[in-house]
């Protein structure tokens, strides 16, 4: 899992279909607002399906929402 503050870079991933480089495929990308109030995206691979703590809300992670999903 990674948060990524670059949209550019989350632009770049969800126009590759989750595809970067020779990474593993991105299974989900996540927005939400950090502790600081900025708009960040936590991506999960797909070799770490199960793992889903950018979805769940908390001090960090505020108004989490799934924006891309591989299928």
């Amino acid at each position: 899992m990674a948060t990524i503050d670059n949209k550019k870079m989350i632009d770049e991933l969800i126009a590759k279909d989750g595809y970067y480089e020779d990474d593993p495929r991105v299974s989900k990308i996540v927005q939400y607002t950090n502790a600081y109030g900025n708009i960040t995206w936590g991506v999960t691979w797909s070799n770490q399906l199960g793992q889903n703590k950018y979805l769940v809300e908390s001090e960090f992670i505020r108004n989490p929402q799934l924006i891309w999903e591989a299928k």
